[in-house]
This record gives structure tokens, C-alpha cells and sequence, in this order.
């Protein structure tokens, strides 16, 4: 699988990412193992730590990526 990052900003402001997580994204949530491979929608949180998202749903494919990436107008 290749590693696609798709973002954008909501109408409210909030920045919202499609993409694999780091090692270290996976273990600040908490996310272990197999667990913390695949696509993931998550957004930034207003700071300058990288780290510090809120992971809102794991994707279950990378064609369920793209389509969610193209509903939520992610490029």
C-alpha cells in the first residue's frame, strides 16, 4: 500500500486528515500493533505539537480513503 495523505479544512475551521499514522501518533493514542496500520481520519488539534490529534475513525480500505477523501473534499 502506498502511504496517500489527503487533508483539508472544514467549514468550521478544522483541519482533517486522511493518512497513515506514525509510530509515535500510534502510541500518544494509545493504538497498538496491527492496529495502528491503515488509513486514518483524524484532525489537527490548534498547537504545534504533531502529535497532538484526534483520531476520529480508521478506514477500513484504500478506495474507502479516496471516496471518504472525495465526500469530505480532501485533496
Amino acid at each position: 500500500m502506498a502511504d496517500y495523505y489527503l487533508s483539508g479544512t472544514s467549514e468550521s475551521g478544522v483541519e482533517l486528515v486522511i493518512a497513515p499514522i506514525t509510530e509515535d501518533m500510534a502510541a500518544a493514542q494509545n493504538i497498538e500493533g496491527s492496529e495502528s496500520v491503515g488509513y486514518f481520519l483524524y484532525q489537527k488539534n490548534n498547537t504545534f505539537d504533531r502529535l497532538d490529534v484526534c483520531i476520529l475513525a480508521k478506514v477500513a480500505s484504500e478506495e474507502a480513503a479516496f471516496e471518504l477523501g472525495r465526500i469530505l473534499g480532501l485533496k
